[in-house]
């Protein structure tokens, strides 16, 4: 976030002084509403291409082990232009190296799934997909279990829809 902040505010500035300097070249005095205003234009511009961008350079520097499975926009009544067209600020991934099939069953299907999203801590889930049945559990620190690193016990299963993002990455 300070990051962002520091980066936004060293555009403005870059931006007026780009300005000063064509004004100086010209021969001729910069009115005074010229300045904030090119600052003002320059760390909006730099806002919004950086909301927008966001996913395509985070994606570019994931490992290709890694793939994207789903992503999410949201639209801001606050930021008008959302509206006509959402930026993508989070998304679902899988590791597909850290995805582990049952020797005893394989249609069972270990796999961690990771939440990303902008300006947040990315969370790592592992699920249990039962590729036959359609359905997914949680693993937790509580599951019990085997010796291929399977949970005996599952507590809550959720089905799946056929048309599930995770479901299509871990079961085709």
């Amino acid at each position: 976030m300070y990051v962002f902040i520091f980066t936004t505010v060293v555009v403005g500035f870059a931006a007026c002084g780009v300005v000063l300097l064509l004004f100086r070249l010209w021969g001729r005095k910069a009115p005074k509403y010229v300045v904030p205003f090119v600052a003002a234009l320059a760390m909006f511009g730099y806002m919004i291409w950086d909301e927008y961008s966001w996913f395509e350079r985070y994606n570019a520097r994931l490992p290709e082990t890694i793939t994207v499975i789903q992503t999410f926009t949201d639209e801001n009544p606050f930021a008008p232009w959302t509206l006509i067209s959402a930026p993508v600020n989070r998304f679902t991934a899988i590791d597909r190296d850290k995805m582990v099939i049952n020797p005893g069953n394989p249609d069972a299907k270990r796999v961690t799934t990771l939440l990303l999203k902008k300006g947040a801590e990315t969370l790592a889930l592992t699920h249990l997909v039962d590729c036959a049945t359609g359905k997914r559990g949680y693993v937790t620190a509580d599951s019990t279990l085997d010796d291929n690193g399977f949970p005996t016990d599952m507590k809550e299963w959720f089905d799946m829809p056929a048309d599930d993002p995770l479901r299509a990455a871990v079961c085709t």
